[in-house]
C-alpha cells in the first residue's frame, strides 16, 4: 500500500498537463494591470492632443481674420473646436500681448515707439481634465486628486 502511494505521488509530480493554467493564472493579474494602465495612459494623452488641437484651431481663427482689440470670443472657438466637449469656456484663458523690441507691455492697445519693432501675439490656455475609466487602476494611484488627472495645454500665435 505505501509502495503504491509514492508511486503515485510520483506520477502525479511528473504530471505536466495542469501547468499552463497555473502559470497563466499567476500571471494574469499582473496583464491586466498592465492592460488597464497602458488603457488609460492612452486615452488621457489621446484626450491631451484634443485639449491641444482645440487650442490650435481656436487660433485658426486669429490667423484669417484683422487684428481685433478683443479676441474673448476663441473661448467660444475653443470650446466649439473639441468634438468631445470636455472643454467649458470658464477653463479657456485668451491672453493678447504686446512686444516693443522683445519687451512686453502693459497694454495689448496702441504702438510702440518709432524705429521700434512691434510684435502683438495671442495664447489660448485651456485647463481640462480626464478621468480614467478603471477607478481601480494604476493612474488612480499615482497621486492625482480624486483620481483626476488634470490636463492643460496652450498655444500662441503672432499676428502683428
Amino acid at each position: 500500500m505505501r509502495t503504491f502511494l509514492i508511486r503515485r505521488l510520483a506520477r502525479f509530480a511528473r504530471d505536466e498537463s495542469g501547468t499552463s493554467v497555473i502559470e497563466f493564472a499567476l500571471f494574469a493579474p499582473i496583464l491586466c494591470v498592465t492592460l488597464m494602465g497602458v488603457t488609460d495612459v492612452s486615452m488621457a494623452y489621446a484626450r491631451k492632443l484634443a485639449v491641444e488641437q482645440a487650442a490650435f484651431r481656436a487660433l485658426e481663427r486669429v490667423t484669417v481674420g484683422t487684428v481685433q482689440t478683443n479676441y474673448d470670443y476663441l473661448k467660444t472657438e475653443a470650446a466649439a473646436a473639441d468634438g468631445a466637449g470636455g472643454i467649458v469656456e470658464a477653463n479657456v484663458t485668451v491672453t493678447p500681448w504686446r512686444e516693443c523690441n522683445q519687451v512686453v507691455q502693459a497694454t495689448f492697445a496702441g504702438t510702440c515707439p518709432t524705429n521700434e519693432l512691434t510684435s502683438k501675439y495671442v495664447r489660448v490656455a485651456i485647463s481640462t481634465s480626464y478621468t480614467p475609466m478603471f477607478l481601480e487602476g494604476p493612474m488612480t494611484s499615482v497621486g492625482y486628486v480624486n483620481g483626476v488627472v488634470p490636463i492643460d495645454a496652450s498655444a500662441a500665435v503672432r499676428i502683428q
